[in-house]
């Protein structure tokens, strides 16, 4: 597989992020996800990506005081924890999916976390 990430955005942040990210080398490595909200993304769907052979999921949803539909980053925050927590106790390094809060002007910091998690991966 050529993509090492599965990244999951929603619509209203991280899709807005990604569209100012100029930095191709990262958009080469990630797969991106569509969401209307992060607070979509169900732990099923995280754990089948790294079936899948993805080397780690984020999850990019709002910053939790300005979600479009109130407690969608809340609700995937919550499930990106769950998941962490069922990968700790399997013995898979739970650093490999995560949850990132950025606005839609935050292309700069959209790059840096796939490149953080990029890096974790790697290094673990």
């Amino acid at each position: 597989m050529d993509k090492q990430l599965a990244v999951f955005c929603c619509e209203n942040s991280g899709i807005k992020a990604l569209d100012t990210v100029t930095d191709t080398k990262v958009l080469d490595l990630i797969d991106i996800v569509r969401m209307p909200c992060s607070g979509k993304v169900e732990a099923g769907i995280i754990l089948k990506c790294l079936e899948k052979g993805y080397a780690g999921v984020l999850v990019i949803g709002c910053p939790k005081d300005n979600c479009k539909f109130l407690r969608g980053s809340t609700r995937a925050d919550v499930r990106v924890g769950k998941v962490q927590e069922r990968l700790e106790v399997i013995g898979i390094d739970p650093g490999c999916v995560r949850m990132e809060f950025l606005s839609s002007l935050d292309g700069h910091k959209f790059t840096v976390a796939v490149e953080e998690m990029l890096h974790l991966i790697k290094a673990g």
